[in-house]
């Protein structure tokens, strides 16, 4: 095992009865990364992280942090951390008390050698001067740093985050995932963050692990997962998309550029796995990457605006493809900036986009996506 990889999972199954939670799932987390696994409710995603923390045993398969395997090794002798959505802290405690309560527990060093790292740790996530502090004084936002701090303090191998921002309100939320991102890369500590929530993976994210299932269907880095899909549910689920369906194809132009008819208009886009001419396919097209100009032009789609949905940055405008025959509609956002174009429900419109902002798949039941975008 590599020295430069700090979790690795080889083949790993996990059964609960004729359950299959975790189905021959492996990755390398590399050291100092911070590396997010994805997924809908009931994917696996947690059931991978309990076993990683030793929490759960693995049906089959094996489990390595540190380059050692640890299948046997219990919980509390496992180089990692774990940081909960429900945070535990203790409210009898101070901060300070908080945060070494890890290190008393462990033993061996002095009350001032504890109290000394504490007060680096809680440095660090920038709570220095907070140390003798009730956890009910602190606010939601400070309370998740202490719970970072306490983990951080112990110097893992990797620390192991299971959705600890999900309790926080939004606006909390969105500068915590922030802080947090800073936190790691100061640190140096390995990340491995699980969660249902796409803008959180993605923006902190050096590498996420899209998981549905049980299974892994994607492993890549943020922009390559939300530009290049490479799977269907990876296409639906990560990101708004369009999802254009009943189309076949017609087509190619390059091996990868593949053109498809829906609803009677020709359509190009990149081809997300091999297919053939006469295939059924479904194109999903992000709103963000067609551009829209007002009237009627060449080489573009030819619509009718239905629909104009203000969303403070931008607009997002709901488009009646003219030409369809069927109905086909279109969402397309627009950034609010001085050369937008001035758009109004009933304009007629040209839609047009390159091919490779639109990745066309095989059709595939979507009823068990409980997150639809």
């Amino acid at each position: 095992m590599s020295q430069e990889i700090d979790v690795a999972l080889v083949n790993v199954t996990k059964k609960f009865g004729d359950l299959v939670a975790v189905d021959n799932v492996s990755f390398e987390v590399p050291k100092g990364s911070f590396f997010s696994i994805l997924g809908p409710s009931g994917s696996g995603k947690t059931t991978l992280l309990r076993m990683i923390a030793g929490f759960e045993v693995p049906t089959s398969g094996d489990i390595y942090i540190g380059g050692q395997r640890v299948n046997d090794v219990p919980p509390n002798k496992r180089p990692c951390n774990m940081v909960f959505q429900r945070l535990a802290l203790f409210p009898m405690m101070n901060v300070l008390d908080n945060v070494t309560f890890g290190l008393r527990r462990r033993g061996g060093m002095s009350k001032d050698e504890m109290e000394r790292l504490a007060k680096d740790a809680l440095a660090r996530v920038g709570l220095q001067g907070l140390e003798k502090r009730k956890i009910n004084q602190l606010s939601g936002g400070q309370q998740q740093r202490v719970a970072l701090a306490r983990s951080l303090v112990l110097e893992p191998t990797v620390l192991l985050l299971d959705e600890p921002l999900g309790s926080l309100d939004l606006k909390l939320r969105q500068s915590m995932k922030l802080e947090l991102k800073h936190l790691q890369a100061r640190t140096g500590t390995t990340f491995l963050y699980i969660t249902h929530d796409q803008t959180i993976a993605l923006a902190m994210s050096d590498t996420v692990a899209v998981i549905n299932h049980g299974k892994i269907e994607q492993i890549a880095p943020p922009e390559e997962l939300y530009r290049r899909p490479a799977t269907h549910f990876v296409a639906s689920f990560v990101g708004e998309n369009n999802k254009l369906t009943d189309g076949r194809v017609i087509g190619f132009q390059q091996d990868d550029v593949v053109q498809v008819d829906i609803a009677g208009i020709p359509m190009v886009g990149r081809a997300g796995e091999e297919l053939s001419v006469g295939d059924p396919v479904d194109l999903f097209i992000r709103p963000e990457m067609i551009s829209l100009r007002l009237g009627k032009h060449e080489n573009g789609i030819l619509g009718k605006v239905s629909e104009i949905n203000f969303d403070g940055s931008h607009s997002l405008v709901v488009v009646d493809l003219l030409d369809a025959n069927r109905p086909v509609s279109v969402n397309v956002k627009i950034q609010h900036t001085e050369d937008a174009p001035d758009v109004h429900v009933g304009d007629t419109v040209t839609i047009s986009w390159h091919w490779n902002a639109a990745n066309a798949f095989h059709p595939v039941d979507q009823s068990h996506i409980e997150v639809e975008v």
